[in-house]
């Protein structure tokens, strides 16, 4: 298995509230910090254009090969909008983008 690093694009179709943000980023922690999911220090996990209400996840997966950590990023980041109180409707994403890969 190898570990990716993904760029997920998405739109807030209404605002990011503080509290949602809290919980969305909790949820993409996690509590154990072994488990897949957990935020690397130097890996800025949201950007948000409240402007245009636009958003950029960051995520660090493992998998055995780029489709595989695609659809884990996605399920990763889908699974955190709904803890935050967000379904596909209301911030839907697009393709995840690989940006990094480590296969030591």
């Amino acid at each position: 298995m190898s570990r990716f690093v993904l760029t997920i694009p998405g739109t807030f179709k209404r605002p990011l509230q503080s509290d949602a943000r809290t919980r969305l980023l909790t949820a993409l922690q996690g509590a154990d910090p072994e488990e897949v999911g957990s935020v690397p220090e130097e890996l800025d996990v949201l950007t948000v254009d409240e402007d245009a209400s636009t958003f950029v996840l960051r995520l660090e997966v493992e998998g055995d090969d780029r489709t595989a950590a695609q659809d884990a990023a996605v399920s990763a980041a889908r699974s955190a909008l709904d803890a935050a109180g967000y379904d596909e409707e209301d911030a839907p994403v697009g393709m995840p983008t690989v940006t990094a890969i480590d296969v030591g």
